[in-house]
């Protein structure tokens, strides 16, 4: 569906996302791949066709695109195959050539903003007393708020992500 797709590996700073309301999980994930993905449950086909062609954003649908889009709106469009978003997700990653490394856990999974260092004096009062014990990084979103860090957590979406998109998992 999509026209011409770059060879190069597209960096989570180079490639826009406007998902589709059929596909919140996906669009979860790409954010956590640190990809600008904006979604919206209340965003009509209509609007969200115009977000994409103002903002230069690549559409992610699930529904019939032949009835939903017009033709010539078409170019900017994937078509997901699957329901499953981890199946989705590997889609996304290698038909468009993602770079799924990078980026990873650099923007909120909530709000879509990039997130940014702060210093772990700011977030005392808003984290577990254990975690601000243990950890010395902290992170928080631009846009919400979110308070984030990379614990025990962080190495297990490392994992499920490797898992997900076949790299390094033996017989795949």
């Amino acid at each position: 569906m999509i026209e011409s797709m770059p060879d190069q590996l597209n960096t989570p700073h180079t490639i826009r996302f406007a998902v589709d309301r059929m596909l919140g999980r996906l669009a979860r994930m790409l954010r956590m791949l640190g990809y600008d993905a904006f979604y919206s449950q209340q965003v009509s086909p209509e609007e969200l066709r115009g977000l994409a062609q103002r903002d230069g954003r690549l559409i992610l649908t699930r529904g019939e695109v032949e009835r939903r889009f017009p033709k010539a709106a078409r170019t900017n469009i994937l078509s997901i195959r699957s329901e499953s978003p981890p199946e989705q997700l590997r889609q996304v990653v290698d038909e468009l050539h993602l770079d799924w490394e990078s980026g990873l856990c650099t923007r909120c999974t909530e709000c879509n903003t990039e997130i940014v260092g702060v210093e772990k004096g700011e977030v005392e009062s808003e984290v577990p007393p254990r975690v601000f014990q243990a950890y010395s990084e902290f992170y928080r979103c631009r846009g919400c708020g979110r308070v984030y860090w990379r614990g025990s957590h962080f190495e297990r979406i490392k994992k499920n992500l490797e898992l997900i998109l076949k790299r390094g998992v033996p017989g795949t």
